[in-house]
């Protein structure tokens, strides 16, 4: 009956494809929507997950550290360990601080034990090597801190041709190589 009206009037034929272009159109808006949302989740582009908390600034640790503040850069470091207690970085830089500059073996190792209870199993391998060779002498975390034996620089002073100072290689006319 449909097709019938159809084919004797151009007008129903206008008012039908009229019709079925506007219900498309207002059922694609959500059907898009709906669709680009669910590919999203699937292509893991717009993650619905929370930011993690970013990772601490050991920079301030790190600048006390080298100019011989051990004790304050040490407290900085471990206060990070509260918010942090994954980081395998906190712990490096503790352990090197105890082991290295403070000679406390006993903190130190607190420190390996508490790592131990949070860190991966990756972390917990890197943190016990970096402790046996500090120990060991293979690696001297923060060696300008330590006492070290005054090294006697002396070399013969070189004398330089007064056709080459100040300049890379002589001019050719002045070595007589014209």
């Amino acid at each position: 009956m449909i097709v019938a009206s159809l084919e004797s009037s151009p007008l129903a034929a206008f008012l039908v494809v009229f019709f079925v272009l506007i219900a498309s159109i207002i059922l694609a808006l959500p059907a898009t929507s709906w669709i680009s949302q669910r590919m999203a989740n699937v292509l893991s582009f717009f993650s619905l997950e929370k930011f993690r908390r970013p990772p601490p600034l050991l920079s301030k640790g790190d600048a006390m550290a080298m100019r011989g503040e051990v004790y304050p850069a040490f407290n900085v470091f471990h206060r990070f360990l509260k918010y942090h207690p994954t980081n395998l970085e906190v712990y490096s830089r503790l352990i090197d601080l105890a082991f290295g500059p403070m000679q406390d073996a006993e903190l130190g190792d607190a420190i390996i034990a508490f790592g131990v209870k949070r860190l991966d199993k990756r972390g917990r391998r890197v943190i016990k090597e970096r402790r046996n060779a500090i120990v060991m002498g293979e690696l001297y975390p923060l060696k300008h801190l330590s006492w070290r034996d005054e090294a006697a620089y002396s070399h013969a002073k070189v004398e330089v041709p007064k056709l080459q100072r100040g300049q890379f290689a002589p001019k050719p006319e002045e070595t007589g190589e014209a």
